[in-house]
């Protein structure tokens, strides 16, 4: 965690007196012991974290340098301190000969005027990929061979969200089968016939085969898979990233602070209500060489037949298919990895160590929706410095994602047609350290406000100003002791039960977040984490046997969903069990990743959980205390955040009373206030927004004749107070005792 400057000189400026403050100073006494100096500044600068903005960059803004004019109005107007510029109408960010200069005036020219440049990247569009790296779309179909041993077949693309168009079809595979029930098969009657069929007719979306197998085999069952290509990168090819590696190297001599890949992902397929309106689900499966050659060294089965057991299993052997889903989903799910990894690898080594990379992956933040194919659901392990989310994401998913990243704090990038609900937002979520990332400026697209209107900006610095207090306080994340697993194999095999199977090909039915939704609003706050950080070795048990993720260390763990769940994942229940963890575990697990069994083993692990079905009221005796702070939050460092949207808008100051160390600390404030203490009580930090006073036991310590921000650090034996004058006729004036 970073320490504020002004805490870490507090004694030297004691000592060296006022004349070395950087503003007016004026030192007052609450006793013998308890020197403060005041320093009056016009305005407080930011620290420890950016106050970001999203800016739509447009033809328009090239027009006369119209960008230059937007950096002024964002300096002069906002208390943004970086800003992603994103391509928009038109405009190509890959085309250097046009946007380099461009950018190198905007970079100068903000920098100039003390604002940060980012700049986010969407995949290339053109020119023409190698059929090589283009994605491709599976889609399957079965006939029933004549007395003949023939049968006709045609299958159309379909499953990718316009405007993708295919740009080839062709037959991928075709096996023969004598059935044996819904979803089995004979082994012994199994034979790729793929060279028994004629592809008679194919255009860019349209295949036409013609099967001639032969009466030795009439009436077998024939599986098909055609392969449509679009012009998409598959993630699984280095083709993907390159792109994105060299337009970063095109402007390496200019001095861009950040580097973004926006709701990066893999081809994008049908949304639910398409789906919907078509009357049709998706069964559709991606597919490439690269994907398939790093299925086949990982598993030691062709890609191309992993496809046909995800399918069909032989006859009393449904293991084959549980091991091909579970394969499968592993492999496509990490698909945007490689190329997440490599563009936050090339900023750091292009613009410098300390680039900030974002932004979120959480594209339609669903756990059980169209999210698991085109974005993996990585938004936990992408590589970030900072967690960051979009939208509408849950405190208890939010928070799960910041708590996996290195920083102490995590955005949220929120947009929203009412400027009410964007003040309401970006306030609450500074009580749990979270900031947001403020979608969009020029918003050339209507989505929400425009994020650098006057009205607007007047609207939401009030909410900045608070975040700019709390990132000097730097408090740590909440404190929260409970952790909430979901097994992800779970979520992403349905099979055998037929009736969890989705629209997504997915079990749709578990409800993981609606959980840590339903213990956040029961006053259990919580963390919501996928069994992938257990894999990866993020999620860990530590020397006293409890779960910790990235220095976060958990009292108590509801696991959900662990069907399916790979060894690593298993040794980890095994684990916690045995060292007396309290467990709450929801559903069954009958076999684990590779489809093996392990009824006995999981009933042993059930055997020691406190509960064994999820239930909000039994969670108390998993030793989880409820967070009682109507407005406050404890966070782990022992610092307390309290909120009051109606005292930032109104005149009418908020409240808040709590002990830290023995001692009762109660104050009034408007919009944000942050208090820590030693273990004795002693005051060490305090920030607030509208300050009017702060008592200990009651006693009046320090207290302004008129509201305004205000940040104290210090102890016993002296504190420094920085007060804000901005927009303050007359200084205010601090009465201590």
């Amino acid at each position: 965690m970073k320490t504020s400057k002004a805490q870490s000189i507090v004694f030297g400026l004691l000592l060296l007196a006022t004349a070395q403050l950087h503003a007016e100073t004026a030192t007052t006494s609450a006793s013998a012991q308890s020197p403060v100096a005041v320093d009056y500044v016009s305005g407080f600068t930011n620290s420890n974290h950016p106050e970001i903005c999203y800016w739509f960059f447009s033809k328009d803004q090239i027009q006369n340098e119209n960008y230059l004019a937007m950096v002024d109005q964002l300096v002069d107007k906002g208390l943004y301190t970086m800003a992603f510029i994103t391509a928009r109408n038109g405009v190509d960010f890959y085309n250097t000969e046009t946007m380099h200069p461009v950018f190198a005036r905007l970079v100068e020219h903000a920098h100039q005027r003390g604002l940060k440049i980012g700049l986010q990247l969407w995949p290339r569009q053109g020119p023409t990929l190698p059929l090589e790296d283009c994605e491709r779309l599976i889609v399957e179909g079965e006939v029933t061979l004549d007395a003949n041993g023939a049968a006709s077949y045609t299958a159309q693309a379909r499953g990718a969200r316009a405007p993708a168009q295919a740009v080839k079809s062709e037959l991928l595979r075709a096996f023969a089968f004598q059935r044996k029930g819904d979803g089995f098969y004979d082994p012994t009657t199994l034979q790729d016939i793929t060279a028994q069929c004629l592809v008679c007719r194919t255009n860019e979306s349209t295949v036409q085969v013609e099967i001639k197998a032969g009466p030795a085999i009439k009436g077998a069952t024939v599986y098909l898979m055609t392969q449509h290509y679009y012009n998409y990168a598959s993630n699984h090819s280095p083709a993907a990233w390159k792109s994105f590696v060299n337009a970063l190297e095109s402007y390496r001599d200019i001095p861009f602070d950040g580097v973004a890949l926006d709701e990066f992902k893999n081809l994008s397929i049908n949304t639910e209500s398409e789906l919907r309106k078509a009357h049709r689900a998706f069964r559709e499966r991606y597919y490439s060489p690269a994907m398939a050659r790093e299925y086949a060294a990982e598993t030691g089965t062709p890609l191309e037949r992993a496809l046909f057991d995800m399918r069909y299993a032989p006859e009393g052997k449904p293991e084959v298919r549980m091991r091909a889903i579970n394969t499968y989903m592993a492999v496509m799910r990490r698909g945007v990895m490689p190329v997440e990894t490599a563009v936050y690898k090339a900023a750091k080594e292009i613009f410098g160590p300390d680039t900030f990379v974002g932004c979120h992956d959480t594209v339609h933040n669903n756990l059980t929706g169209d999210e698991v194919w085109i974005s993996g659901i990585n938004w936990w392990n992408i590589p970030r410095d900072y967690g960051q989310t979009d939208e509408i994401n849950p405190f208890s998913t939010m928070l799960g994602v910041g708590f996996a990243n290195r920083e102490n704090a995590m955005y949220n990038m929120y947009y929203n047609k009412s400027l009410n609900n964007v003040v309401e937002k970006s306030l609450n979520c500074l009580r749990y350290g979270i900031r947001t990332h403020y979608h969009a400026v020029h918003d050339i697209q209507g989505w929400g406000v425009s994020m650098e209107k006057p009205e607007t900006l007047a609207a939401i610095n009030p909410v900045e100003r608070c975040a700019r207090l709390l990132n000097r306080f730097n408090p740590s994340f909440p404190e929260i002791k409970l952790l909430v697993v979901f097994g992800t194999e779970a979520i992403y095999n349905w099979y055998p039960d037929a009736s969890q199977r989705g629209a997504y090909d997915i079990n749709d039915k578990l409800g993981i977040e609606e959980r840590g939704v339903a213990l956040w609003n029961a006053g259990y706050l919580n963390i919501v984490v996928p069994s992938d950080l257990i894999e990866f070795g993020k999620l860990r048990l530590n020397g006293q046997g409890k779960p910790e993720l990235n220095g976060h260390v958990f009292d108590a763990v509801v696991y959900l969903n662990p069907e399916y769940a790979r060894e690593s994942e298993l040794k980890f229940l095994e684990g916690y069990t045995k060292a007396g963890g309290k467990l709450m575990i929801e559903g069954t697990a009958s076999h684990d990743f590779s489809a093996n069994d392990i009824t006995e083993r999981f009933a042993a692990i059930s055997k020691q959980a406190v509960a064994t079905r999820f239930d909000v009221d039994e969670i108390s005796r998993l030793g989880i205390s409820r967070n009682l702070l109507p407005d406050g939050c404890r966070n782990e460092d022992g610092s307390y955040v309290y909120t009051d949207l109606p005292s930032l808008k109104g005149s009418a100051p908020a409240s808040f009373q709590m002990q830290l160390g023995g001692v009762t600390y109660s104050g009034r404030y408007h919009g944000l206030a942050a208090i820590a203490a030693d273990s004795h009580g002693v005051l060490e930090k305090f920030t607030a927004a509208g300050f009017e006073e702060l008592r200990r036991d009651g006693k009046l310590i320090f207290k302004l004749d008129q509201p305004a921000d205000i940040f104290i650090t210090g102890n016993d034996r002296g504190y420094v107070a920085i007060i804000d004058t901005d927009s303050k006729p007359i200084k205010p004036k601090l009465e201590t005792n």
